[in-house]
């Protein structure tokens, strides 16, 4: 439903979706004790927290400009800012952030690097990201069970691992062998011929994984291959983001004289984006906010939950699209916008010069 939506309707669905889970929270945490509780706030804390907003936009911008400069490209700190910033806006307003990658490929493009490499740039920040949280996800869990509050978590959780299973299996045979992926691909779609509804999409979508299939492979070959320390300096880059991103909730527990241990932190917020990473809303609103108060409500106060989640997501999310939204309407103005969250700027490999 979304993928049709204007981008002026997508953000005014982003902000009336925000604000209605924000009520809905507080009408389920306030209590007597929660005005107490926000004057007692060590503002502090709250500062600290910002600083690692700051220090998480500072690692997703050399991620960028690593990656960037390895093929060729270099980034100025201030165009890797506007990059990332504008991407975290369109990435927020489209589900599973369909739009944002299509943008930073035409924002690489706009300083002379060509489609197909801007491509690859995107595909490894992504898979960086996708490596961490399906790794992490599944490994704590392994080990505490505990994590997982209820039966319903606990089909949700086995129902991602085993999309991503596939989904990693896929992404090896499709490297090694981008052929036979694509063979197969079209087995199976030629298959859901037979429903009437898919009859006139299998086309489209056999040309759309195809086109994935050898971004894929362009792109890992051409990094694993030739430029590794890029990728070990990306993957230490990826590391410092998620720390700072994963401090930011233990912070501000310890703001709300709330405090839990960070290991528990860290270990929460892993299972958690390990079920968000292809929620199907707008950055991951509702669920996100819906997951933190289940996994959260055993360790704090019910009077104080509701403060925490929204203060949570205003540094991890909101914060974000605010400074991006400004980024742009100055650069690039509404209009603009519709081509990238509409997804039509699409990756061509042989424009590139290589």
């Amino acid at each position: 439903m979304l993928k049709h939506l204007t981008t002026r309707r997508r953000i005014a669905f982003f902000l009336l979706y925000s604000i209605i889970i924000i009520l809905i929270i507080l009408a389920a945490t306030v209590g007597p004790e929660t005005l107490l509780a926000v004057k007692k706030l060590q503002l502090s804390y709250l500062f600290i927290a910002l600083g690692l907003y700051g220090l998480m936009l500072y690692f997703d911008i050399l991620r960028l400009k690593i990656l960037a400069n390895a093929l060729g490209t270099k980034l100025s700190f201030f165009y890797s800012l506007k990059s990332i910033l504008a991407y975290n806006f369109l990435s927020a307003i489209t589900p599973a952030l369909s739009g944002g990658e299509p943008l930073l490929v035409y924002m690489l493009k706009e300083k002379g690097m060509g489609v197909g490499k801007g491509t690859s740039v995107v595909v490894i920040r992504g898979i960086l990201m996708i490596m961490f949280i399906a790794i992490g996800g599944p490994l704590i869990i392994y080990y505490h069970h505990e994590l997982l509050p209820n039966v319903w978590f606990k089909r949700m959780f086995d129902g991602v691992a085993l999309f991503l299973v596939v989904l990693i299996l896929f992404i090896l045979y499709a490297i090694f062998s981008p052929l036979r992926a694509e063979h197969v691909v079209e087995k199976v779609l030629h298959l859901l011929n037979r429903f009437k509804f898919l009859r006139n999409r299998t086309p489209k979508l056999i040309q759309s994984i195809d086109g994935w299939i050898e971004e894929l492979n362009h792109s890992m070959k051409l990094f694993f291959q030739q430029r590794k320390l890029s990728i070990l300096g990306a993957t230490l880059c990826t590391i410092g983001f998620i720390c700072a991103n994963y401090s930011m909730a233990y912070v501000i527990l310890k703001g709300l004289n709330s405090p839990v241990s960070l290991g528990k932190v860290f270990m929460i917020q892993f299972v958690l984006y390990f079920l968000l990473y292809f929620s199907p809303t707008p950055g991951g609103s509702g669920i996100a906010e819906g997951g933190f108060y289940v996994f959260f409500a055993p360790l704090v106060p019910q009077q104080i939950l509701g403060i925490l989640i929204i203060l949570w997501r205003f540094f991890t999310i909101y914060l974000g699209v605010i400074m991006g939204g400004a980024v742009i309407v100055k650069s690039f103005g509404i209009e603009q916008m519709e081509v990238f969250a509409e997804e039509k700027i699409k990756p061509v490999l042989n424009e590139d010069n290589e």
